[in-house]
């Protein structure tokens, strides 16, 4: 998300099964299952009531998703799950896990996907969402390495 606008919701609509589609001001509209964090977020056990899930709304200056009883997701979080589960990104440690699995040092990642090595820590401790083309660039070094060990 370096250089592109922070996410801001223009409307939310609650879905069925702990989903939202959201409408983005600058970034399109997604669908976003809120089902995991829900399950194992104790601040976010009101929204195990379909209820109260049902009461989502846009939070102040479209900055966050609110709900009744005073709970509100961050919109940047909400557009990083978004990017997740459309697997149009990496989470940090899938990232990591890969690096881990070639057994490169962060420079050597770095090198090998033709990025900063601050870059690579960034995505690592989770402060860069790892974009799609770094997902890519990822997918096609194991393609290529898949290649040479075969």
């Amino acid at each position: 998300m370096s250089r592109a606008k922070s996410p801001n919701v223009l409307a939310v609509e609650p879905l069925s099964g702990q989903v939202l589609r959201i409408r983005w001001r600058d970034h399109g509209e997604d669908t976003v299952d809120l089902s995991r964090e829900i399950a194992t977020g104790r601040a976010l056990a009101s929204l195990r009531q379909p209820a109260v899930f049902a009461t989502a709304r846009v939070g102040e200056y479209g900055w966050t998703v609110a709900w009744d009883g005073d709970v509100e997701l961050d919109a940047t979080f909400l557009f990083r799950q978004a990017r997740y589960q459309a697997a149009e990104a990496l989470r940090p440690e899938e990232f990591r896990s890969w690096r881990a699995m070639h057994g490169l040092s962060q420079a050597r990642a770095a090198e090998a996907l033709g990025i900063s090595g601050r870059m690579v820590k960034y995505y690592e401790d989770g402060s860069h969402m790892v974009p799609k083309t770094i997902l890519l660039a990822c997918k096609g070094y194991d393609a290529l390495h898949a290649d040479m060990a075969a």
